[in-house]
This record gives C-alpha cells, sequence and structure tokens, in this order.
C-alpha cells in the first residue's frame, strides 16, 4: 500500500519537472532569444559618418597644404592685412577625396524637397577651426553660406570646388600660428586632424 503511494507521488513529480522544463527545450535559439543584440539593428540605428583620414587645403584650386593620418607637408602663407580663401577636401583612407554629399544627414536634421538630395549630406557639415593665436591671425566661417547663395551660384560653386568646405584667413600680423581642424557632422566631431596645420603672416 505504502509502495504504491510512493510510485504515484513519485510519478506526479517527474510530470510536474517534465512539464515545466518542455517550453525550454527544442525551439530556443540565439534567433529567439531577446537578449542577444542584432548588429544589423545596431547598423540601421547608427547615423551615418564620414569615415575621414586627411584632407587638402587648396586655394585657387592649387594643393597648398596636405595631410593624411601622421603625415603632413605644406602649410599656409598670408600677409599681414590679407584675407584668403580656402577649401579643404576631405581624403579617405586611399588618399581619395570623400564624396561629403553622398552622406546623409544625422538623425532628427530637417529633410530637404528631392531637388535638393545632391546636397543634403554637404549642407550637414562644417568646419571648425580652434587652437590658433587670434592676435596673428583671424577666421571667416560663413556657415549660413548656401543659405545666402543663390540657386545658380550654389551649383557653379559646387561644380567648381566639389565636396570642399571652404574659410577664409585673414593675416592680422606678422608671426606663426598653427591650427587645429575638425570636420563636424550635425553638432559632433567625425573627424579631428591629429596634426596642427601651420601659418605664416608675413
Amino acid at each position: 500500500m505504502f509502495i504504491a503511494y510512493f510510485e504515484r507521488a513519485i510519478s506526479r513529480i517527474l510530470l510536474t519537472v517534465i512539464v515545466a522544463v518542455l517550453p525550454f527545450m527544442g525551439g530556443c535559439s540565439e534567433d529567439d532569444n531577446p537578449i542577444i543584440d542584432d548588429p544589423h539593428d545596431h547598423e540601421e540605428d547608427a547615423p551615418l559618418h564620414a569615415d575621414a583620414d586627411g584632407f587638402n587645403l587648396e586655394i585657387d584650386g592649387e594643393v597648398v597644404y596636405h595631410q593624411h593620418q601622421d603625415h603632413h607637408e605644406g602649410g599656409l602663407t598670408v600677409n599681414a592685412g590679407e584675407e584668403i580663401e580656402i577649401h579643404v577636401h576631405f581624403l579617405d583612407a586611399d588618399e581619395k577625396e570623400l564624396h561629403l554629399d553622398e552622406i546623409a544627414p544625422p538623425p532628427g536634421e530637417d529633410e530637404h524637397d528631392e531637388d535638393d538630395h545632391d546636397h543634403d549630406g554637404l549642407e550637414s557639415f562644417s568646419l571648425r577651426l580652434t587652437g590658433y593665436d587670434s592676435s596673428i591671425i583671424k577666421i571667416h566661417l560663413d556657415e549660413d553660406e548656401h543659405g545666402h547663395e543663390g540657386e545658380e551660384d550654389h551649383e557653379e560653386e559646387h561644380e567648381e570646388h566639389g565636396d570642399a568646405l571652404p574659410f577664409g584667413l585673414e593675416g592680422l600680423k606678422a608671426g606663426e600660428t598653427e591650427i587645429k581642424l575638425q570636420l563636424l557632422h550635425g553638432d559632433h566631431a567625425d573627424y579631428t586632424a591629429p596634426l596642427l596645420i601651420p601659418v605664416t603672416v608675413k
């Protein structure tokens, strides 16, 4: 009598254990596990950015300064009382020019009409130039340049200089200084030049 009761009790315990374990057997895989991150989800959520490895500074179409990774050559020279316009062309790992106008604006930035699609990416970038002696040089950054240009002027500027970002450099007095350059995408820096740009004012 006791043995029969004991066997029934054991059977009930085993049945309870099997029922509790069944949901975790078989169909559980990485795809079904909500804790495991899907790398593709992060790729879709992450904003696109410019993978710059260097840049050229051009004046009137001529490269006067070149920096790529930990190598640089050239420099900027301006006379006191003179202002020059400089165009910055960013380079990829193979020292080829980056097409900034093909990079999407960061999330939350206002979208433009389809007619302006070719310039959406370029207009979401800007320059930050710091670290220089402001008693020797003055830098002019026109962040609203495209907004003040007419449509035809904008097209001509883009055709002539491609994806370059311009800035003005004014010599105040004779001396030497250096500039730290950053490429901003929205409100964050996609690229910070590892080397400072040498500037001489005559």
